[in-house]
């Protein structure tokens, strides 16, 4: 793995690139079975959106919190509650993803959520890459990090030299 900027920083139970960000998958699915306190998810639109913001906030279940913050403010260390432990950490897309683990934020990453969008292949059923996102995913696990595919924790994850190969057979 790379030194980073910010190495040494609280690993996180999840960090999770969805596109619908915070939704029952991950509430029910990855929620129960990790027991988180917060959600945290980077998302500068969402961050300048207040009302919004607030809409995911109120999907927060029972016992934990959510919090909204910008992918710039998190890569530069600014977590604004660095000191709730077990945290989900949720991202919209593989770019925001990537800046964050450029910047330091421990991974591994879990792929779990990139729905069909124009230009993208079908990796698996719910993960889809168009050509940018194909080379980005490459360039992260070339450069040591661990990438997972897992919709959800009770299935099967794909990773290291098997998700690498199923993503160079689609660029």
């Amino acid at each position: 793995m790379p030194t980073l900027p910010g190495e040494g920083r609280e690993a996180y139970l999840l960090f999770r690139v969805d596109d619908r960000l915070l939704h029952g998958q991950v509430t029910l699915g990855w929620g129960l079975r990790l027991g988180p306190k917060r959600y945290l998810i980077a998302d500068d639109a969402l961050a300048g959106d207040p009302i919004t913001r607030r809409l995911y906030e109120a999907m927060t279940p029972e016992g934990s919190s959510t919090e909204v913050t910008s992918l710039v403010s998190l890569a530069l260390g600014d977590d604004p509650a660095a000191s709730v432990r077990r945290t989900i950490l949720l991202v919209r897309d593989l770019a925001g993803a990537a800046h964050l683990l450029r910047a330091g934020v421990p991974g591994p990453l879990n792929l779990g959520g990139i729905h069909a969008h124009p230009g993208a292949v079908e990796i698996l059923p719910f993960l889809h890459l168009d050509p940018d996102e194909l080379r980005l995913a490459l360039e992260l696990i070339e450069e040591g990090y661990e990438l997972e595919a897992r919709e959800l924790p009770e299935a099967e994850s794909i990773s290291g030299e098997a998700l690498r190969a199923r993503l160079a057979e689609a660029v």
